[in-house]
Order: structure tokens, then C-alpha cells, then sequence
């Protein structure tokens, strides 16, 4: 089976679904058109897979695991979109800005309910793909409560939840962006045209690996979102961060370089400058505080 073949299903879908949203239509007649395109393609995908099946287990394997989500997760996502615009508060904007964190807060909830998955998910671990990659096979532990009725010929243990991250995280990006609008309007001097506290002058990706970095490892105050972080590094530096999901699946594909070059580096320089700090301490006291 050729891999490509799916890659252009995939192209055409996001191409039909982009004529949708750029159409002058009602959110409701948008939202139903959609659907049935995202149905309809992922159709074809299993008609496909059904007829041609697989060469080998490692190309089942891959299918599930990175081609099946890319449509599973355009229907989860746009089916998560229409209930958060449908819900949204009319009125004062400190509200919309209430709904908007509670809808990041249930997106990080889920996202902690699911940590082992996620994990294996973000990471771009293999070892137990032989059990939520292939079809028929039985996961033997406790982890996968949510999982629905599977549909033995189409469906694996973890291609819906991969799926699912794909889709909140791209749903968690697409709140952020409305978070930064509505702060933009509140302050237009000091967000719109002044100046940012400081300028950033890396890469932008390594805000990206910093974020996440913050965010996991817990140092910021209980309860503080990964959006709420993004946001504040793009406030604080100046820099427009894009979406954090897209930029950390290019870390995690990294072949050549380090996953956690950024990191990397900031070890080796802080190492480096305590070699250099350690040259001038003969009696155990800092050079540089004896020169004082």
C-alpha cells in the first residue's frame, strides 16, 4: 500500500475544508458541510485499506499510528469547535476570557487523565505499538477506559487517542489565538505597539522546547496551563510562537539533532562557565568573589 496515496487524501480534505470555512455561510451550515467531507474521505481511507490490506505488520503499524489520526483527529476537532463557539458568552469580555480558560483547563484535564498515552504519544516511543497499533490486539492494562466499541477491521486501541491529542492540542491552539485577540482589544498600547520587555534573539522553536520544559516540569504556579505559558513567553519576547503543537511535533521529529538541543545547550554553556568559575578557586572560594 502506498503511503503517498493517503498523504494526497489528506491534502484534498484540508483543501475542501478550508473552502468551507472561507465560505459566507452560517456557522451551523459550515460546521455540517464539513462533516460530511471528513466522513466521506475517511471512507475512502477504509475502502482503501480494506481492498489492499498491508504488506507487513510495520506498515499497518504506521498507518494507525500517524495516517488514520490525521483524519480521525479533523472530526474530533471540528466537532469540539462547534460546541465551544456554540457555547461561548455574549456580552462582557472578561467572560469570553472565563469560558476560554475553563476550555483549556478540561483540554489539560484531559490531557493529565491520559498521561501514560500521552506520553508514549509526545515522546515518539515504539515499544508497545504491536499493541494499540494493530488490529485485534488485546491491551492488557487499564489504561484505555474511554475507549469506545472498536470496529475490528478499521480500528486499533490507539489510533483514537492519538487522535483525540492531535485534535485538543490543535483545539487548545485555536483558544489561545482567541485569548490573544481579546487581550490585544483590552490593551491595545501595550500589547498591540509597545514594545516587548525583552527581544528575543534564538530561535523561536527553542521558546517552544523552553515552554514545554516549564509546563512539565512544574514550575509555575498549580493549575497554570501549557496556553497560558505560550502566551506569556509571546508577551514577554515579542515573538509570535505560532502553534506550540505543530512546532513540538518538528522537535519530536528531529533525526540528526537532539530532541532537547535547546536544553542541550543551556547545559553545556552553564557547565562551561562552571569549569571556568572553578579555574580560579584554588582555596575552594570563588576567584571572582576574592577579586571584589
Amino acid at each position: 500500500m502506498r503511503k503517498n496515496a493517503f498523504k494526497v487524501l489528506l491534502r484534498e480534505l484540508r483543501s475542501r475544508l478550508k473552502l468551507i470555512s472561507d465560505r459566507d455561510i452560517a456557522q451551523v451550515e459550515k460546521f455540517s458541510g464539513m462533516l460530511a467531507e471528513i466522513s466521506g474521505f475517511l471512507k475512502q481511507v477504509k475502502e482503501q485499506v480494506m481492498v489492499a490490506g498491508f504488506g507487513s505488520e510495520l506498515e499497518e503499524i504506521y498507518f494507525f499510528k500517524f495516517e488514520k489520526p490525521e483524519f480521525y483527529a479533523l472530526q474530533v476537532y471540528h466537532v469540539a469547535l462547534f460546541a465551544l463557539l456554540q457555547g461561548r458568552p455574549m456580552g462582557v469580555p472578561e467572560l469570553l476570557r472565563g469560558y476560554y480558560l475553563d476550555e483549556l483547563r478540561f483540554i489539560d484535564r484531559f490531557f493529565k487523565q491520559n498521561a501514560f498515552l500521552y506520553g508514549y504519544y509526545r515522546s515518539g516511543f515504539t515499544e508497545m505499538d504491536g499493541l494499540l497499533f494493530v488490529r485485534g490486539a488485546e491491551v492488557g492494562f487499564p489504561l484505555l477506559q474511554e475507549l469506545p466499541v472498536l470496529d475490528g477491521e478499521f480500528d486499533t486501541a490507539g489510533d483514537y487517542f492519538f487522535a483525540k491529542f492531535m485534535a485538543y492540542e490543535d483545539l487548545r491552539d485555536y483558544i489561545l489565538e482567541r485569548l490573544n485577540e481579546l487581550d490585544a482589544r483590552q490593551e491595545p498600547a501595550a500589547l498591540a505597539t509597545g514594545p516587548a520587555r525583552f527581544e528575543w534573539s534564538g530561535e523561536v522553536i527553542n521558546l517552544v522546547e523552553l515552554g514545554y520544559g516549564i509546563w512539565l516540569s512544574g514550575q509555575l504556579g498549580k493549575g497554570t496551563g501549557l496556553g497560558e505559558i505560550f502566551l506569556w513567553l509571546e508577551q514577554t519576547f515579542g515573538v509570535d510562537i505560532g502553534i506550540p503543537a505543530n512546532r513540538f511535533r518538528e522537535i519530536k521529529r528531529r533525526k540528526r539533532l537532539s530532541r532537547t538541543r535547546f536544553f542541550d545547550l543551556c547545559k553545556d554553556r552553564l557547565t562551561e562557565y562552571m569549569d571556568q568559575d572553578d579555574a580560579y578557586r584554588p582555596d575552594g572560594i570563588s576567584g571572582k568573589i576574592n577579586m571584589l
